[in-house]
């Protein structure tokens, strides 16, 4: 019997004590490693896609890592076993590796994965990482920043050169397909980096600009603030684990310096993101004006100046956030900006009869200082809900600018009543405040409503003083006739709602925003006081439709409002240049802009093609108007007159012939006119950009782009058209964390604006040039991790921290 209970015994024992024996023995081993790189079809590593570990039978997940930029993932401490690895990534299909075997102690390395696109999209057309990337949303068009273009780049600037329908005018300020915009730097005003938008434009370094939003029909989330059509820059905000950063330096022929620093410190769910640039410039610029008077009788004024400017800008901005949990976060941002700008300047002014004979002329040499400071913080706070889509956000910021000019003009003169030394100083003082909150509620996967209310309040003071040398008493005389003290008072207030949806094949946006615009004006010289309201209702509506091909067609229609700024209602009289007067209209009126679009895309593999077609009717446009006196002198204001059509037609196509070989061209055709004058205007014409990058030896890419743009109408005249080139060569180095570029700007030198301005009683042609054609070298380093933090991407399912490390080269 005890015989028969023994094995009984021993059976019940290796059963309790079995499993922990198993246990101990299974952690005895020692885990092994994974690792891999993950490429797309071009061979191109895939930055920041996930790469997941499950448990074979089950599939449940263990851990997870993403990958580094150049599509490489390792992770740590894996158990020896049998495992399935699932890759994600957006815009391409999901992969899954079946049985991959991890090793007691041992490196496990997966080789090269490739992953392919997902060519069946849905709601959205996605156009692969091209040179750049475009996805076509709903109520924007959106431009990928590739490697490519950032390392062809020194700045925003440059950027926005490499975009479809963007314009820069000659100091640097853009336009998309003629019409003014709004320019938002992560959904902020610009202004609130800097009053000069060339200047903020030069100081956001390439390298931390992750995308451009085109907006050329917004919704009614967008106030209408100083256009009807939006473009805002997105910079890198990835919040990432661990210490990361971008430092580059770019230099030209023509003494151009560009040192940036952008550094992203994290720690758990404190984060902090800092950028610090400089730009120093010496440019060159040339112009002129030659002015026919038809008067009694007729007589020529010709002026011709030739001007260096030396600017040192300065920007510092700082991001801190704090994640209180996955779906809460808060934030603060904070800055502060320098901009010294010195100028010294010729200017030669003569004028002639019909035979030529010198009626007068003066030369003036003008030396000129700017010192502007500028300052700007704000809260954030971002709460989302159960469903990601489910969020609540809210943010207030504020900015202040305080800007000192000094001008000395020392024009001498045969005439004594020209000969003069005359020194003007101006002052001026800016503050501004937003609140602004946002609430979007889905309904389902496919439906959504969206509101929000937003305020601004912004003062902006200018002084001026003109003093004049007296050569008796030898001081300095204030002129008391040439003073201005004008103060004005902007207050807006608005609230939107908007409502999407999609039905089978037809996705649906409308929505509507009430806007309040409160302007105040004091011109306390004159003892002058200005008030004007605007209450305006902006509609917009958005339609697309995707054929059973994938083509999507799509129909957009909005209504904006463009109200006038302080600097064009300030009736100050300016006299700086004695033969051309300027002065602001404290009567304008706001602007509305109605604006169509009907676009159709279709993709084919590596083929895209997309078009469109716009119209844009404008009420009041808001237009410089120029007029002559009985004496030849200009005098140029602001004024509400006539109406504005502009109609075009806009086509792109891009492909990648080879491997790593793409080409992009874009094509528009154009009419706009300007009616309302006794001499009408009106222009038709082409627009056209080309872009390539192309494989070379040794490891090198190569660079070609030209853009040419066609005569534009303006008020009482038009804008000449001009072709610009550019070439460039590009290498990475140090497993892509090194980039190295040679960039030509403007091969052919032949970036000029020219207008001519014809008139029943004058007629003006002017010309500008800065100097463009320069070589630039520039460099930047990638250091750090791009370790992705632990936070909820996708559909509010936990998911585990990134493990991934960049192993060596494989």
């Amino acid at each position: 019997m005890l015989f028969l209970h023994t094995p009984i015994r021993i059976i019940k024992l290796l059963l309790i004590v079995g499993p922990f024996l198993f246990i101990e023995i299974a952690s005895a081993q020692q885990p092994g490693k994974l690792r891999g790189q993950i490429v797309d079809e071009t061979k191109d590593g895939v930055e920041l896609a996930s790469v997941s570990l499950l448990r074979l039978p089950d599939s449940t997940f263990l851990s997870g890592a993403q990958t580094n930029n150049n599509g490489r993932f390792q992770m740590e401490k894996v158990n020896p076993g049998r495992y399935a690895l699932k890759i994600t990534y957006i815009g391409y299909l999901e992969k899954v590796i079946e049985n991959v075997q991890v090793k007691e102690n041992e490196t496990t390395n997966l080789g090269v994965i490739t992953i392919a696109q997902n060519t069946r999209l849905l709601d959205e057309i996605v156009i692969e990482r091209n040179a750049p990337a475009v996805e076509y949303e709903l109520d924007k068009t959106v431009f990928n920043i590739t490697a490519d273009i950032q390392s062809m780049s020194m700045n925003a600037t440059d950027i926005l050169e490499q975009i479809p329908m963007v314009e820069l005018d000659e100091e640097g300020t853009p336009s998309v397909m003629g019409q003014n915009i709004t320019v938002l730097i992560d959904g902020r005003p610009s202004r609130i980096y800097g009053d000069n938008i060339e200047t903020v434009l030069k100081l956001i370094p390439s390298g931390i600009i992750e995308k451009v939003e085109v907006i050329t029909s917004p919704s009614a989330r967008y106030t209408t603030e100083q256009g009807g059509i939006v473009l805002n820059i997105i910079t890198k905000a990835d919040r990432l684990v661990g210490i990361s950063g971008i430092a580059s330096l770019s230099a030209t022929t023509n003494n151009n310096y560009s040192p940036s620093l952008n550094v992203n410190v994290t720690r758990n769910k404190l984060g902090l993101n800092n950028s610090v640039s400089f730009d120093f410039d010496k440019d060159l610029s040339s112009s002129s004006v030659l002015r026919e008077n038809l008067l009694d009788p007729p007589f020529t004024i010709d002026q011709a100046r030739n001007g260096t400017d030396r600017d040192k800008d300065f920007s510092y901005n700082g991001n801190l956030f704090y994640q209180f949990s996955k779906k809460s976060t808060a934030g603060v941002f904070f800055g502060v900006g320098r901009d010294t700008e010195d100028e010294i300047e010729r200017l030669l002014t003569r004028t002639t009869n019909n035979a030529n004979e010198l009626l007068s002329s003066y030369d003036r040499d003008i030396d000129g200082e700017s010192y502007t400071w500028q300052y700007r913080g704000g809260v954030d706070f971002k709460q989302t809900f159960s469903n990601d889509d489910h969020v609540f956000d809210f943010k207030a910021y504020f900015s202040t600018r305080d800007d000192k000019d000094t001008e000395i003009f020392d024009q001498q003169s045969d005439w004594e009543e020209l000969d003069y030394l005359q020194n003007q100083r101006t002052t001026s003082n800016d503050l501004g405040y937003t609140v602004e909150a946002n609430y979007v509620q889905p309904f389902s996967e496919k439906s959504r409503l969206e509101a929000g209310l937003r305020g601004d309040w912004e003062k902006e003071e200018n002084e001026f003083t003109m003093k004049e040398f007296d050569e008796e008493t030898g001081e300095y005389i204030v002129n008391t006739d040439r003073l201005d003290d004008f103060i004005s008072h902007t207050s807006q207030f608005s609230v939107y709602t908007m409502y999407r949806t999609s039905i089978e094949r037809f996705s649906i946006q409308a929505g509507a925003r009430l806007e309040k615009s409160i302007l105040k004006g004091e011109q306390r010289i004159l003892d002058q006081e200005y008030h004007t309201d605007f209450l305006n209702l902006i509609p917009t509506a958005n339609l697309s439709y995707r054929l059973k091909n994938e083509d999507n067609i799509k129909f957009s229609y909005s209504r904006r409002a463009n109200r006038p700024w302080w600097r064009q209602l300030n009736p100050f009289v300016d006299y700086s240049n004695p033969e051309n007067i300027r002065s602001g209209n404290p009567d304008l009126k706001p602007e509305f802009i109605n604006s169509f679009e009907f676009s159709y895309g279709k993709f084919i593999n590596r083929f895209n093609l997309f078009g469109s077609l716009f119209y844009r009717h404008s009420n009041d446009p808001i237009q410089r108007i120029t007029t002559i006196n009985d004496e030849g002198i200009s005098f140029t204001t602001y004024d509400n007159i006539g109406t504005e059509n502009y109609y075009g037609l806009e086509t792109g196509a891009g492909a990648d012939i080879l491997p790593k070989w793409n080409v992009r061209l874009n094509i528009g055709l154009r009419k706009n006119e300007v009616l309302g004058f006794a001499e009408e205007s009106s222009a038709v014409s082409f627009t056209g950009r080309f872009s390539t990058f192309f494989p070379l030896p040794a490891g090198f890419r190569g660079y070609a782009f030209a853009r040419y743009h066609g005569p534009r109408a303006i008020a009482q005249g038009t804008m000449k058209g001009a072709l610009i080139s550019d070439l460039g060569i590009r290498k990475s180095f140090m497993d892509r964390k090194a980039n190295l570029s040679l960039r030509l700007s403007d091969v052919f030198n032949s970036r000029r604006f020219a207008r001519t301005l014809m008139q029943e009683n004058f007629i003006e042609t002017s010309n500008y040039h800065r100097q463009s054609r320069y070589l630039t070298l520039s460099i930047s380093y990638i250091f750090g991790e791009l370790k992705a933090e632990n936070n909820d991407r996708s559909n509010g399912e936990q998911q585990e921290p990134s493990m991934n490390e960049t192993p060596p080269d494989m």
